[in-house]
């Protein structure tokens, strides 16, 4: 692993969009309920209140957000614990491109939240009873800084690249476990990636799956996204498979080869191409050790 030069073929992503979550602690209501509990701790107890319960402009935002942290998730791999993922270079351009129209959407969703947002307040009076306070709303001015969506490209750091003025000695130690420790990153993403093409092994093998129990015969659910979820996964690990594992590549082209063949409509309807497929998937994973 030490061989391969991760610095040349993938960069690091930091994606971050933090939203206004609409909640606030509501201290008089959280003392009541610690109170009528006999709670002798204060902090027994936390009622938090939604200052925007019952409306749905807030969530649109916090839904687009969800999205796009999916798809940075199906587009990168794990490299630290901070939540920085590696973006392989070959696929850069298109994730940019998306990035920038996911921002876009996110821009054009925010504006028209804060379009309604002084209207959203005056119904809130009404929907919060003798929880409302208009003081705990911020103004549409301050609500406009309370979104943003953030994302930042870095290089893969090299270990013969780290300088210090700490000794000949201390520097060699230093870049021995920099070395060392991209090695051992590089290695959790390779298994993240033969990980999510062992998840989808395993949920097509349960879904095809038809048995008897209580002399009744029982199936899996078979829903359009085993078939399709699988074509994004396994064009996604093409780009993923960033040291060229041979078996994530051969299992991949495997399954896709598989799933192009396969009808989710026609496997709900007939067990016999449920079992024959099935049958299939089991020979990619006794294959290929999955």
């Amino acid at each position: 692993m030490s061989r391969f030069n991760i610095d040349t073929c993938a960069l690091l992503v930091e994606f971050n969009a933090p939203v206004w979550t609409a909640r606030k602690l509501d201290r008089s209501t959280t003392d009541e309920v610690v109170s009528s509990k006999n709670a002798t701790a204060k902090d027994a107890a936390r009622v938090n209140k939604h200052l925007l319960a019952g409306r749905q402009e807030l969530e649109v935002i916090q839904a687009h957000i969800g999205a796009v942290r999916n798809y940075v998730y199906e587009s990168t791999l794990p490299w630290s614990d901070s939540g920085i993922r590696l973006l392989p270079t070959k696929k850069f351009m298109d994730f940019n491109d998306r990035m920038g129209k996911f921002e876009q959407e996110f821009a054009d969703l925010v504006n028209t939240f804060i379009a309604v947002y002084p209207s959203l307040i005056t119904a809130q009076a009404m929907a919060l009873g003798d929880m409302f306070n208009r003081s705990e709303y911020p103004s549409p001015q301050e609500i406009a800084h309370k979104f943003s969506f953030r994302v930042n490209y870095m290089p893969v750091p090299k270990a013969g690249d780290f300088r210090v003025d700490v000794g000949n000695e201390a520097q060699k130690n230093l870049q021995e476990k920099l070395s060392k420790l991209a090695d051992e990153r590089v290695e959790a993403a390779m298994s993240d990636a033969r990980g999510r093409l062992k998840a989808h092994l395993d949920r097509m093998m349960e879904r095809l799956k038809v048995e008897e129990v209580n002399g009744k015969q029982r199936k899996g659910r078979i829903h359009t996204s085993l078939v399709e979820g699988g074509l994004e996964l396994c064009e996604a690990l093409e780009s993923l498979n960033l040291t060229n594992d041979m078996t994530i590549e051969a299992a991949r082209l495997e399954l896709e080869k598989l799933l192009r063949t396969v009808d989710a409509e026609e496997l709900r309807k007939n067990l016999d191409a449920r079992t024959e497929i099935r049958a299939q998937v089991a020979e990619i994973v006794d294959r290929f050790n999955f």
